[in-house]
Order: C-alpha cells, then structure tokens, then sequence
C-alpha cells in the first residue's frame, strides 16, 4: 500500500507519496504504522497479522515487525493473551494528556489531591478501553509503602472495585450479555467470578455510590471506585482509591467510597455542564 519511491526501499527518507495520496512523507514506515494503527483502531474486533497484512496490502514479515515495536511500545497490545491486536494503553494515554483533549485530567487533578490528602493512599484517574483501563493520572498519598502505577500503563476491565464501578454505569441489558458471554477472571480467591455475584455486588455499588474491594483484584489491597460520567450521560472515566489493607479497615474503607462517590459526582456534574 505504501510502495517505495524512485526506486528506493522502504527505508528511505525521500519525500514519497503514499496510495492514500499523503504528499511529502519522509519515512513509509512511519506511513505504515499509522495504517496499522488506523485499521485496529476502526476494527470491531482484535485483529492478527495475517489479516493486518492483507487490508495493508504489505509482507507478513513487514506486518509482524511492525506489530512487535508497537506492542513493545505500548501502543498496541495483545487481547486477552492472543495474537489479535487492539489499541494500547499508552496511546490512550497520550491522546488525553495532549493539549487537545485537556479538560478530563485538568478537571480531575484537584480530586485527586483531595481523596490522597484525605485518605492518605493512593487516588487514581482511569479511562476505559476494549478490554482495560488506562490510568491517566495518579497522586500519591502519605504512606511510605503506597501503592503506585505508572501513568499510561493499565488494569484489566474487571479489576475489582475499577470493574464493577464500570459495569455499575452501564445499563442493565447490556451488562448482563457481558457478563453472560465473558469468561470472569479469578485474580485472587476473592475475586467475583460469576455473574450472580456480580449483579450483586453492582446493586450495592449503586446504593453505595461507588464499588469497593477487599483483596478482589490484589491479595492484600483495598480498593474504592465511582464512575465518572459526562455530557449524554457517557462513562467518560473511572476515579479510585487503592491502598494496602493494613492501612484500611473496614470503616476506613466505608469512608473512603463516600469521598470518591462524591467526588466522582461532582466532576460528572462538572463535565456534563460543559
């Protein structure tokens, strides 16, 4: 799809021209993963190399070294362990913290700081993909041994109290064909794994105001989560909470929903006036 100009290899730094008709590129392979990236990206499902190879009309081998510096990169990831692709984490990272789409972590950096002063542990800013959340913004609290995580890296979609205030946000119908049709992963001997159980963990996160988790996605972690919903009544990201259970207990932990619940709300009143 993107053929070498003048006889040169796709190494080249010449101006070319692609069958896009993009004018003045300077390197094809760069050309090329933005393709790539641009086909997963409008993919309703994950997509192998084969069938990347054949909508770019490029080598296998072409396709395959391309998916491998993406993945290692961040921006492409393996779903759920196969060798189909989806978007990563990363680049829905970067999209947000770009100056053009600013006002989700502008609106939520002072909660953050708020819920870590308040609750001593650690707050975090997510936002959902297909099969995860990407944190885009994290502030620690004042525990020595705080739980931390690297901006733009991500957990997965049912995480503990992350996933049930995700599925909390979604309407009835649509939850229960997920959680019929998906396999509910053990991350702990805690964890919820049938959708019974689910159901009734997302009723008491409703009458809560945010979900909570003890040792459900981490042996040994505690965690509170509220959804944050903006204009159209759109999950637009997740807000929570996450420290270790000897510096949470039960109360502790009651307490903590109620601050991330209110917190959530007031950011969703925030961005749905916008």
């Amino acid at each position: 799809m993107f053929p070498p100009q003048n006889g040169r290899s796709d190494d080249a730094t010449s101006p070319a021209r692609s069958s896009d008709g993009v004018a003045g590129a300077k390197v094809p392979a760069v050309l090329k993963a933005f393709k790539l990236l641009e086909i997963v990206s409008q993919s309703e499902k994950p997509l192998g190399v084969s069938e990347l190879a054949r909508r770019l009309d490029l080598g296998k081998s072409t396709v395959h070294g391309l998916v491998t510096t993406l993945e290692s990169l961040g921006v492409l990831q393996a779903a759920d362990g196969s060798r189909r692709y989806v978007l990563g984490p990363r680049l829905s990272a970067l999209s947000l913290r770009s100056g053009m789409s600013p006002d989700l972590r502008v609106s939520a950096r002072p909660a953050l700081e708020r819920l870590a002063s308040t609750t001593e542990q650690t707050s975090f800013l997510g936002v959902p993909a297909d099969s995860h959340v990407t944190i885009l913004d994290i502030v620690h609290g004042r525990p020595t041994l705080s739980i931390s995580a690297p901006v733009g890296s991500s957990v997965p979609l049912l995480a503990g109290a992350v996933g049930k205030a995700l599925l909390a946000s979604w309407d009835p119908e649509r939850r229960r064909q997920f959680l019929l049709a998906t396999s509910l992963p053990a991350f702990t001997p805690a964890s919820l794994t049938t959708p019974e159980a689910y159901e009734s963990a997302i009723a008491e996160t409703a009458a809560r105001g945010a979900a909570i988790d003890v040792d459900e996605y981490i042996e040994g972690v505690r965690a509170a989560a509220a959804p944050i919903i903006g204009s159209g009544s759109k999950l637009v990201a997740i807000l929570w909470v996450a420290g270790f259970s000897r510096h949470i207990d039960a109360a502790q932990l009651e307490s903590i929903a109620g601050a991330v619940a209110a917190e959530a709300a007031e950011i969703s009143q925030r961005l749905g006036r916008e």
